[in-house]
């Protein structure tokens, strides 16, 4: 049982026209309850950054202030079990907020540093930063500035740990380098069992994020999770990059993108790749951030408010012919047709039902509550359909057929 991670960047379209180089960075550590670096650790250590776009060295100071913080922050697990630090989130929490805060005054201390080797001033080399340290059965996390950190724990839904730091205007954010930035640091811990990180930076906002309620958009961050369970990491950052680069992800913004993902890896059995279709053809989300097939899709449903209408149809027209136009005097031969006919239909109802559950439980994991939704939804739907049906069927019975037979 360990961490699965990938950290991809690419250069924003804006940045290409420009000559300009890629401004964020990003990176991670997996380490032993010693702080020693191991490939199959139980604790990871990740960090993003996003360098400010008017600073001409931004680039440097987004790795800088990433592999600064991964540096200092190695030695986390040793401390605690040095100190022996209780476990509860209130004592997590005050020592997270007192080493992020040291973290930060490293990060500041290696800006001064190279900035006098550049002979500049620390500033230009601003950017943000957001850090994540995580067990298998916590969290601490730390941001300053926008992007975006984004957390799941099993059998739960997608939770979004921060609210950006915005500034006065749309583009204005907190830098590591702004005077405030210590103040302006967001700490927060998550207990229990931990399974799925996700950190950016502000590029991908809008296909990850719903911005009107600040809630995570689940088929974008479910796609990447089900590919690193079912991947090894080296298959998946190379489809990451290659995704970043995506026309459909660069018609939706011209900034540079960054995507640090990670999974713990409990030993349960996965599926393969799509469900058993080849690796190479993952799907990932369209322009709008949306898994092409998606159960959330609107064309689900439109189908199915088609298809019930049609079975309306259907039934009206059969029970019609069966009831009304012919007579069958054996009441109990007309009730075996009624019955037959109103079998046939449920079965039917309960295939469309149960294909939707189905890609429900494909789509958007573990969630009980959204599959129950969904299926109340899909027999609302089916009664609605069912009935509009039958208003359609009586309707081109009465005003077209009635007088063409006449």
């Amino acid at each position: 049982m360990s961490w699965k991670a990938i950290a991809c960047s690419e250069t924003g379209t804006s940045h290409q026209k420009l000559s300009l180089p890629c401004q964020d960075y990003a990176n991670f550590i997996k380490v032993s309850d010693l702080g020693e670096i191991v490939n199959n650790g139980d604790i990871i250590i990740a960090a993003v950054s996003d360098g400010a776009g008017s600073c001409k060295h931004s680039d440097v100071g987004s790795q800088l202030a990433v592999t600064t913080a991964l540096n200092y922050l190695q030695k986390w697990p040793k401390w605690l079990k040095d100190e022996q630090k209780d476990s509860s989130p209130e004592i997590l929490k005050e020592y997270a907020e007192k080493v992020f805060k040291q973290t930060l005054g490293a990060v500041k201390k290696a800006f001064d540093a190279e900035a006098e080797n550049r002979k500049c001033f620390p500033k230009d080399l601003s950017c943000t930063l957001l850090v994540v340290v995580a067990t298998p059965d916590w969290l601490a996390a730390m941001q300053i500035g926008d992007g975006f950190i984004v957390i799941q724990q099993p059998e739960s839904e997608y939770q979004l740990l921060f609210h950006p730091s915005k500034g006065e205007y749309a583009n204005e954010t907190t830098f590591v380098t702004a005077s405030n930035a210590s103040q302006m640091m967001q700490v927060q811990i998550s207990f229990g069992a931990q399974e799925f990180i996700c950190a950016s930076t502000d590029g991908l906002e809008r296909l990850a994020i719903n911005i009107k309620d600040w809630l995570p958009h689940p088929p974008f961050f479910e796609m990447f999770k089900k590919a690193l369970e079912s991947r090894s990491e080296e298959e998946e950052k190379k489809s990451t990059q290659e995704w970043l680069d995506s026309e459909s992800v660069n018609s939706r913004t011209d900034d540079d993108k960054t995507l640090l993902l990670c999974w713990y890896d409990r030993g349960l059995k996965t599926l393969p790749p799509n469900g058993g279709e080849k690796s190479g053809s993952l799907k990932k989300p369209d322009s709008l951030g949306r898994l092409k097939g998606n159960t959330h899709d609107n064309n689900i449903d439109s189908n199915l408010l088609i298809i019930n209408v049609l079975l309306g149809i259907v039934w009206n027209a059969l029970y019609h012919d069966l009831f009304v136009d012919r007579t069958i005097d054996h009441v109990y031969l007309r009730l075996i047709f009624a019955f037959l006919i109103a079998t046939l239909l449920a079965v039917i109802i309960l295939i469309i039902n149960w294909n939707i559950y189905k890609k429900v439980k494909l789509n958007n994991s573990k969630t009980e509550k959204i599959k129950i939704k969904l299926l109340v939804f899909s027999v609302i739907i089916s009664v609605f359909g069912l009935s509009l049906g039958g208003i359609l069927y009586y309707s081109i019975y009465e005003y077209i057929l009635l007088p063409l037979s006449q």
